[in-house]
């Protein structure tokens, strides 16, 4: 892969937790271990925001962040397009990530690895927060305010450890023939079967949710969902993905420590899926 850039983004309006704001202090965290050299801060809004009369909860800072990522997606492609990383806040980070990583060349696939498949509609989300509507979004349905601009295709994205799913959310996914990857034992043949499900894909992005994780590995995030992937599966399948296919984006999102103890434990988990992220052999991305 090319040179990683990781964008820092503590964005937290997105997200439908009481303690959301640790996802800014999250963010911070994970700055400090990131090189200056190869990091841009993304401005984030302090305030929490309005909904515009919409459904989505604070809707005008996230507009304004997801701005902001815009532009620094595009500036980052005017100095010699380094594979560019989202790194910190809530799930609707990914959204300028996902569409800059659309509106290039060849074919993309997408590899959602979350708790959930983040596929509700504005109209019907029970709690309003755009985190739940990332992937739903970027297939170019919801909010007029937050739909890409270049909208996925459905059939090239996979879910792994997707297990929390709401009855819309599943009526979704089986509607538009998006797939979900069953979990194995062994790490190897998991990766694997990623790899195959992807198919012919011509480069990749990948979204990382940390309540993908098993919560007996990783708790720093608000809501553990039980029986997750170990950190083991997940960075064998992310170092097999990224030899396999070109990366022309990644995020890592829902970084949340309650503590600091909490995230002494947890950090170098993060650090490590960074390491297995940006693993791969140098090349260009198509």
């Amino acid at each position: 892969m090319s040179k990683p850039i990781f964008l820092v983004m503590p964005q937290w309006q997105g997200s439908p937790s009481s303690r959301a704001m640790r996802l800014a202090e999250g963010a911070a965290l994970l700055r400090e271990d990131l090189p200056s050299s190869a990091r841009v801060d993304v401005e984030v809004p302090l305030e929490a925001g309005d909904a515009l009369g919409t459904p989505i909860a604070r809707l005008s800072s996230l507009v304004q962040a997801r701005d902001a990522a815009r532009l620094a997606l595009t500036g980052n492609a005017a100095r010699g397009q380094r594979t560019p990383i989202i790194v910190g806040g809530d799930c609707a980070t990914s959204l300028p990530g996902l569409e800059h990583a659309a509106a290039g060349d060849g074919t993309l696939a997408v590899l959602w690895f979350d708790a959930h498949p983040d596929l509700q509609h504005p109209s019907t989300s029970p709690s309003g927060a755009a985190s739940g509507m990332t992937l739903r979004h970027a297939l170019g349905d919801g909010s007029p305010d937050l739909v890409s601009q270049h909208p996925l295709d459905p059939g090239r994205i996979v879910l792994a450890g997707t297990r929390e799913i709401d009855p819309d959310e599943h009526a979704e996914a089986t509607e538009r023939s998006i797939r979900t990857a069953a979990l194995h034992d062994d790490p190897a043949v998991f990766a694997s079967h990623l790899i195959t499900l992807l198919g012919d894909a011509d480069r990749l992005y990948i979204h990382i949710d940390l309540d993908v994780l098993d919560p007996a590995e990783f708790t720093s995030v608000h809501t553990s969902v039980p029986f997750g992937l170990p950190v083991g599966h997940l960075t064998t399948a992310l170092r097999a993905a990224v030899e396999a296919f070109p990366l022309a984006g990644a995020s890592i999102c829902e970084f949340a420590p309650h503590d600091d103890e909490m995230a002494a434990d947890d950090l170098p988990t993060v650090l490590r899926i960074l390491a297995a992220l940006t693993s791969a052999s140098p090349r260009t991305t198509a």
